[in-house]
């Protein structure tokens, strides 16, 4: 195989790097993450980011010059989402995020964001801006929409943002739209990796009443790194005026060619069982952590993401580590409230990196239950072991990316797969 005999020339060319490679390659099979940020890319959106379309550029010295892909890739973003208009040429979420702040506010403006998400994204003098912030109530850890509307209405926020970052329930986007329209202000919603929950019409768009709408398409849709910006006609020209102003004006062929396979791997029936597969792994993930004992929050989740509590005498990022000791991968944060004076420990988990690699609701359930004895024991080198053991196990066979989720029509012939595979190697 031409890879296997490239990896043999990287080995003696370079070892050191190959040695980062190896070590990047045994750590992702070896563990099993819950990060909600980790997914592996499908194996066509790899291959297309891979291929000889790499050594092509997109140039955009005017708004009007598309490339043949970008077309094709802005087009099927459209459809799928049912967005009016589409911009793919951001390289990561942070940069369609400062793409749209420079865009829709101006330094001293008032921003009411959900959990002050978007505030992080904000450096340099040209980005100052007022965030005020709105959240899930201490007592129910649902919205107040009334309270969201009295701070709207009191504050006249240029943009209201909302992120599901740290929420795993559907909001009403209706209402969050006439709370914009009542207080003159933008709409941003951030699909975050609900992203492919949304395409698969699994839970509601927010696509129909956003203003914008940012995403990337690497974590729950299994496509290359990037930002995506779905936005309004009436708001295109300017953000698209902004994106080459910025300097994200381009990407090459290769990614967005990647991100034109996503979109179709998306709409196939595959895809569909995957999203099906997400919902149902995150609550068995749930109950599995409340078989142990372990609070969840804002139970039962309607989407990829659990929220386990972390008992009040242990140390999130010490949990973590020691987690990863085990080979089990999580994210500890805090769930902020719209009291000031309460938040809460939290793991934030996701079941899309699982599902990928093919694990099973029972799994899930093992993994929460297991997750959830470790939260709750001494966290010693006997308790690290246990897990440890459990998941080295579970991932033993493991591929990074099941065939179970390859759209079937999609595979190819075996001498189409040579020849491809030298296109990709030597630009044949």
């Amino acid at each position: 195989m031409v890879n296997k005999k490239l990896f043999k020339q990287l080995q003696k060319f370079d070892p050191e790097l190959c040695k980062v490679l190896k070590f990047s390659l045994d750590r992702q099979i070896s563990t099993l993450s819950l990060i909600p940020t980790d997914n592996a890319a499908s194996p066509l959106s790899q291959y297309l980011k891979g291929s000889a379309l790499g050594n092509d550029f997109i140039g955009h010295n005017a708004l009007e010059h598309y490339s043949r892909i970008e077309q094709l890739a802005v087009k099927r973003a459209c459809e799928l989402f049912k967005a009016e208009h589409a911009i793919l040429r951001t390289g990561n979420p942070v940069a369609a995020s400062r793409v749209v702040l420079m865009a829709l506010a101006k330094n001293g403006d008032k921003i009411l964001s959900f959990n002050l998400r978007k505030s992080e994204h904000c450096t340099g003098e040209q980005m100052k801006y007022d965030f005020i912030k709105f959240a899930v109530e201490p007592n129910t850890f649902k919205m107040n929409y009334e309270k969201v509307r009295y701070l709207a209405l009191k504050n006249k926020p240029t943009l209201i943002i909302y992120s599901p970052v740290n929420y795993p329930h559907n909001i009403d986007y209706a209402k969050m739209r006439k709370i914009a329209d009542e207080s003159d202000a933008k709409l941003w919603i951030d699909l975050g990796q609900n992203a492919g929950l949304v395409a698969a019409k699994k839970i509601p768009s927010p696509v129909p009443y956003a203003d914008v709408a940012t995403f990337a398409a690497s974590d729950g849709l299994h496509g290359p790194q990037s930002g995506i910006i779905l936005c309004k006609k009436n708001l295109a020209d300017l953000l698209e005026k902004t994106v080459i102003e910025t300097g994200h004006a381009s990407l090459k062929k290769n990614v967005m060619a990647a991100l034109a396979i996503t979109f179709h791997e998306v709409n196939c029936e595959e895809y569909s069982d995957y999203a099906d597969a997400v919902l149902e792994n995150a609550r068995a993930l749930e109950n599995g952590l409340k078989k142990s004992g372990v609070e969840t929050f804002c139970s039962p989740t309607e989407n990829h993401l659990v929220l386990a509590k972390i008992p009040s005498d242990k140390d999130g990022a010490t949990v973590a580590s020691k987690l990863e000791d085990a080979g089990l991968l999580v994210k500890a944060e805090k769930l902020m409230t719209s009291d000031d004076k309460i938040s809460y420990p939290i793991l934030r988990l996701s079941s899309l990196d699982p599902t990928t690699r093919a694990l099973s609701e029972e799994d899930l359930f093992t993994v929460g239950l297991t997750l959830g004895e470790f939260l709750k024991s001494n966290q010693d080198s006997r308790a690290i072991n246990s897990v440890s053991k459990i998941v080295s196990e579970m991932v033993e066979s493991l591929p990074l990316f099941s065939e179970d989720w390859l759209p079937e029509e999609e595979i190819l012939h075996e001498r189409d797969a040579e020849l491809m595979m030298k296109s990709m190697i030597y630009g044949m």
